[in-house]
């Protein structure tokens, strides 16, 4: 897992306020480090690492909301948060899928030809491959929600929102 971006000019004597203008945008940017690595489907430590840097924004987000608790940014705000949970839930389930595969694959390499193991081995080489398929759907999703994102201008206008 890819250690946390240090955050550079946070101080403790700083309004809350501003140091979430410095925090914020740092974890947002944080994130976009691993966008050349999204369309290949193989890199799967690049891919989790970019869910964990997700996370970082998402918790950070969460732990600054009352910054943007006025009734009238409030909603803008949750939208913002709520996009950074959808890509970290489907980052999740590609890695959860990824992790699954792994055990599966180390499974039946290392168990014998022995009787039933053959009728074991054939169902789990079934859930594999089933595995893999709903992957490949859910990085197929994370794709088109990334795209339609970086369309809109996702990142701009959460970089705006977060220092205006």
């Amino acid at each position: 897992m890819a250690k946390a971006h240090k955050v550079i000019g946070v101080a403790p004597l700083r309004s809350y306020q501003e140091n979430a203008r410095i925090i914020l945008p740092q974890r947002l940017e944080e994130v976009y480090t691993w966008e050349p690595f999204i369309r290949d489907e193989t890199r799967r430590e690049e891919l989790h690492n970019m869910r964990i840097s997700i996370k970082r924004l998402r918790y950070t987000m969460e732990l600054f909301r009352v910054v943007y608790g006025l009734p009238t940014v409030r909603s803008q705000y949750a939208e913002f948060l709520a996009v950074i949970v959808d890509l970290q839930e489907i980052l999740g389930d590609i890695h959860d899928a990824d992790v699954v595969v792994e055990v599966l694959v180390d499974y039946t390499s290392q168990s014998g030809n022995r009787g039933r193991e053959i009728d074991v081995r054939s169902g789990v080489a079934t859930l594999i491959a089933r595995t893999q398929k709903t992957r490949r759907a859910d990085y197929e999703t994370f794709l088109e929600k990334w795209d339609q994102l970086s369309a809109a201008g996702f990142k701009q206008k959460l970089l705006s929102f977060l220092l205006s």
